[in-house]
Formats: structure tokens, C-alpha cells, sequence
């Protein structure tokens, strides 16, 4: 019994592998040292400090009873759908760039929306919805600001996410990759995408994100564009620790105008329901749209089509650097 256990735990860990295609080796990678512990105290949670020197707070609804296309999603795997973040990066000297994605009920919104403007700092970008048929229904406000009071600013940004219960609060989030699994399971093709992004796991859920190819062109509101502030592809995944490689993936691509339609038809061919197509961002530059999406099935196949989705943006990529400049589109 114990050789079968533990050959079913080397299947689900080469799925996840696999599906996720990447994830980021943190240790090796450096930043500038920044005292975070006013901005922390003042959100009451500590985050994790990602490569670039971006302080991330993950938000996950722990209040709520969510179903998902009919079937109830565990406690501590909530964080696969009802999740959102909040980023914070030292930028002009002594300024700060922040932003995030708070989900919100729809009853909620008005609340959360006028605590947000009691900061005029802070720009309400977008109101959108990332899935379908979950229940109860959410909606995600994304914002942007630029700061020189940081705690400040994060004092006030702890008064609106008490309207939607404050998702910041009790989240554990691990940073790293080496105690999940050996990235030397990976296939081949898959090792350099594996070392160019980060995986967190919240609680029992996997979260990768990953930068675009183009990465260094990208900014909003001037600011350097990374994938720790939700300028980059992000992936969540819950699957079985007690064997099978059937996995459920959520992810969200960041695409430019002329990606999204083959991108689409990619996911859709491989096992994946498209549920939200919008933008995040005002003033980005290029302007990108956000694919959501999510899969339910073997981990194999559907790691296959998020690589083959990941080879065209960076096709893509690949065409827009050869002429040697990017462009809006």
C-alpha cells in the first residue's frame, strides 16, 4: 500500500507539474531591502516580498460558501476562485505604486467603492466579473494609486476591505517552490518557463504567476509592469493530494488585441471554458486584456494547452520584438 501511495503522489505532483508548465525559482533572484512593517501593520497581515521588491498581500473570501458550476468548493480551496491581491512597489524615490483586485459581492460593491474613493489617491480602474456560474455571484474592483504615504494609504485601503470582510486577514501563503515539488520532473520544454515565474501556495491551493515575454516593455501609470502586480499571467490549481491526475485550473492570461482570438480558440480546443474577456487597467501601456478561464480534467492535457496558449503570446511577442519597437494596439 505504501509503493501504491506513493506512486499515486508522484502522478498528482508530475500533473501539477505539468499543468502549471512554470512556477519560479524565488531563491537567487535579489532587490533592494525596503521597510514593509508600517504597510503591514496597518493591513494587520504580513505578505510576501516577490521578485522586483513588489510586497504582495494575497485576498482570499474565507467568509463565503462558494459553489462552483454546481458543485461546492471545499473551505480550504476557496482560494481557487474567490481570490484577489493587493501590491505594493517602491517607486520616485519615496513614492509607492499600489494596486489590486478586491472581490466583492455585487451587494457589496457600493460600500467597498465609496470606501476606496475616500482616498483620492486611488483610481477605481475597472468592475468585472472573472467567472461564470458561481454562486454567490462576484465581482472584482481592480484599482491603481501612487502614493507617498504608504501606511497611510494602506490604513485606508484596511477600511475597505472590511466591507467585504477582510479577505486579508489569516491567509497563509508560502513562497517557493522546493518543498511543493522537483522541478526536475519537468519535461524539457517546460524548464525554462518553470524558472522565469513564482508559485505561492494558499492554503491547499497552488497559485503561479508568470510574466509576459515582453515584460521589460510593459508600465502602468509609468510604473514598470510585473506580474506581481497583476501585470502578468496568473494560474491557480486545487487537485487531489490523495492520488489521480485530475486537476481544476483557473488562470488568467494577460494578452495583447492581436493575441486573444488564437489564445481563445486554444483554450477552448483544450478542455478549457473561456467565462471573461476585459481590461484591468487605465493607463497601461500597451494595453492589455485579461482572459479568464478555467479546466476541469486530466492535469496532462490541460498543462498542454496552457503551453501551447503560452508559445503563441510568445509568438506573438516574438513577431512585435522583431520589428523592433511595441506599440498600443
Amino acid at each position: 500500500m505504501k509503493i501504491v501511495s506513493a506512486v499515486m503522489h508522484t502522478r498528482v505532483v508530475k500533473a501539477l507539474a505539468l499543468t502549471i508548465v512554470l512556477s519560479a525559482a524565488f531563491s537567487g533572484k535579489s532587490f533592494a531591502a525596503t521597510d514593509w512593517s508600517a504597510i503591514q501593520g496597518a493591513l494587520n497581515a504580513t505578505g510576501n516580498v516577490f521578485p522586483g521588491n513588489v510586497l504582495r498581500f494575497e485576498l482570499v473570501r474565507q467568509d463565503l460558501s462558494v459553489t462552483w458550476n454546481g458543485a461546492a468548493i471545499p473551505t480550504n480551496q476557496v482560494s481557487a476562485v474567490a481570490n484577489g491581491f493587493i501590491s505594493f512597489k517602491p517607486v520616485y524615490g519615496d513614492h509607492f505604486f499600489v494596486d489590486g483586485a478586491l472581490p466583492a459581492l455585487e451587494t457589496e460593491l457600493p460600500a467597498l467603492q465609496t470606501a476606496l474613493r475616500q482616498n483620492t489617491h486611488i483610481h477605481i480602474t475597472a468592475v468585472v466579473n472573472h467567472a461564470t456560474l458561481e454562486t454567490p455571484k462576484l465581482l472584482w474592483v481592480h484599482f491603481e494609486a501612487i502614493t507617498r504615504d504608504g501606511a497611510g494609504l494602506a490604513t485606508d485601503l484596511a477600511t475597505a476591505l472590511a466591507t467585504i470582510h477582510s479577505p486579508q486577514l489569516h491567509i497563509l501563503a508560502v513562497i517557493g517552490t522546493n518543498t511543493v515539488f522537483d522541478p526536475s520532473i519537468l519535461p524539457p520544454k517546460f524548464l525554462k518557463l518553470f524558472e522565469e515565474g513564482t508559485v505561492e501556495q494558499l492554503n491547499s491551493t497552488f497559485a503561479f504567476y508568470l510574466p509576459r515575454p515582453d515584460e521589460k516593455h510593459l508600465s502602468v501609470d509609468n510604473v514598470k509592469g510585473q506580474a506581481a502586480l497583476g501585470v502578468g499571467h496568473s494560474f491557480y490549481i486545487k487537485f487531489p493530494f490523495s492520488g489521480g491526475t485530475d486537476v481544476t485550473l483557473n488562470l488568467e492570461l494577460a494578452v495583447r488585441s492581436a493575441e486573444i482570438q488564437d489564445v481563445e480558440d486554444t483554450l477552448r480546443a483544450g478542455g478549457f471554458t473561456v467565462t471573461a474577456q476585459n481590461s484591468h487597467f487605465l493607463n497601461d501601456n500597451p494595453h492589455l486584456y485579461f482572459i479568464h478561464a478555467y479546466g476541469s480534467g486530466d492535469g496532462f492535457t490541460l498543462g498542454n494547452t496552457l503551453y501551447n496558449a503560452i508559445q503563441i503570446i510568445q509568438a506573438y511577442a516574438d513577431i512585435e520584438n522583431g520589428h523592433g519597437h511595441d506599440h498600443d494596439d
